[in-house]
């Protein structure tokens, strides 16, 4: 094994069960990973995420291939050998596992028991300086009732730290957290684990803190790959199918069946991949091309208003070139999808294209930037509306978002406004991934293109 790569894993299958049952949830899985990395796995439940991060924990005897951890050859180590390598891993799950009988600096200074060459005076100090560096310092003597997850999850990390482990394995760290605690944990492992030189492999299944990894891979039926190679696996495989049979409506269809957190992952997903996938697939079928993107934009703008329960969802592009919003009004129940073209600083969606503010308006007539032209001309009332502007990566707004008619409210509150800002900001970077190669081209110019 290079003497850069604490964790080397060759061709390591594992079997749970005997005889009949004998089921095999690992299949010759190779990897390695190098000092100071951090790197997540990802995939779905059951694909044996925790099988393999226990396997190179020495928790779990392996069975098949070699795998070395800390230059240690764990298939067929002595039980001495395993309990050393274990010592100099840190391990953090979703469950904290404090003693709730122990502070939080005796729940640390525990990992440290661990090492009888570490004086008492030692452990006591390294476990106050470990709590202190995770925010906790006012907190030591706190027991695990008295805190927060997040304080809790906090106490794990430093307690895995505190050994000056070299290895970090975290399985689900993030998992029982709210939104802002998991950002927090997720932010402070990978600034402790970096000013500490260590190794990190982390499992998880929450999108949002991918980017902390310098390399991300993916399990799924026991089979490993890239996390790139996964997701574009599934894009390009349903994107490929829109453009290959246009159908129109399919991805709608299948968008309206997706369950809304995983509808909020699938976006994430995509739009991380979108870029790489049209450089993948190409645009030599300009038409095929065009129509795809129109089914994902429509369907994707469908389902948020259907999220958001808006009775309809538009989204508007601005053309600077000639003064106009050009809209494409996403409709449900099978009906086709409206274009409208207004001038640029018309309405409310001209404020907002020119201004860049948000408007939640509740009572569109009786607001003096209301644009009536619009309902007249396609025969609908516009009762209340909710406006955010999309940027390009230089800040520049080429987009608008805008939904219609809340249903079963008056009015579209605070927290649609804030879940709308961040679909709409996603579904931009796909837009704009688009819009950028198209011009880049010299293809037709996506503002003056009319919808199908």
């Amino acid at each position: 094994m290079p003497s850069e790569s604490l964790i080397a894993v060759d061709r390591v299958s594992h079997y749970y069960g005997d005889g009949a049952l004998r089921r095999q949830i690992l299949f010759d899985i190779s990897t390695e990973v190098r000092r100071g990395e951090i790197v997540i796995l990802t995939g779905p439940s059951g694909s044996g995420k925790t099988t393999l991060l226990t396997l190179i924990g020495a928790l779990r005897s392996t069975q098949q291939g070699n795998l070395q951890v800390l230059g240690q050859e764990l298939n067929g180590a002595t039980e001495r050998d395993l309990v050393r390598v274990r010592k100099n891993i840190g391990y953090i799950f979703q469950a904290h596992n404090l003693l709730p009988s122990l502070t939080a600096r005796q729940n640390v200074e525990m990992a440290l028991a661990l090492h009888p060459d570490i004086p008492a005076a030692e452990r006591y100090a390294r476990s106050i300086e470990m709590l202190q560096a995770v925010g906790l310092g006012n907190h030591v003597e706190f027991r695990p009732e008295q805190l927060s997850g997040g304080q809790k999850q906090r106490v794990a990390i430093a307690r895995a730290l505190a050994s000056r482990s070299q290895i970090i394995l975290a399985d689900e760290p993030v998992a029982a957290l709210d939104r802002k605690s998991g950002r927090d944990v997720a932010d402070l492992m990978r600034d402790l684990a970096k000013q500490r030189g260590c190794t990190v492999l982390l499992v998880t299944h929450d999108h949002r803190i991918l980017d902390i990894a310098d390399r991300i891979i993916h399990l799924e039926d026991g089979r490993l790959s890239s996390f790139s190679e996964a997701v574009l696996s599934n894009t390009q495989q349903m994107f490929s199918m829109l453009a290959q049979n246009n159908r129109k409506g399919e991805l709608t269809r299948r968008l309206s069946q997706v369950p809304v957190d995983e509808f909020s992952s699938l976006l994430d997903e995509v739009t991380t991949e979108f870029q790489h996938f049209l450089r993948l697939v190409g645009m030599s079928d300009a038409d095929a091309f065009d129509s795809m993107l129109e089914q994902v934009i429509e369907a994707f703008t469908i389902k948020v208003g259907q999220i958001l329960q808006a009775d309809r969802a538009t989204l508007f592009l601005v053309d600077a070139e000639h003064g106009e919003l050009w809209s494409k009004v996403a409709q449900s129940d099978g009906e086709k999808p409206l274009d409208i073209r207004v001038p640029g600083t018309a309405g409310i969606v001209g404020h907002v294209a020119t201004t860049g503010n948000v408007l939640n308006v509740p009572d569109a007539y009786a607001d003096p930037l209301f644009n009536r032209a619009v309902d007249e001309q396609t025969g609908y009332r516009t009762d209340n509306l909710l406006c955010v502007p999309i940027r390009e990566s230089s800040s520049q707004i080429f987009a608008v978002a805008e939904l219609l008619n809340k249903r079963g409210a008056a009015a579209f509150d605070a927290a649609d406004e804030r879940r709308l800002c961040e679909f709409a900001s996603s579904i931009g970077v796909v837009l704009e991934s688009w819009w950028q190669m198209s011009k880049g081209q010299g293809r037709i110019e996506p503002s003056r293109r009319t919808a199908g």
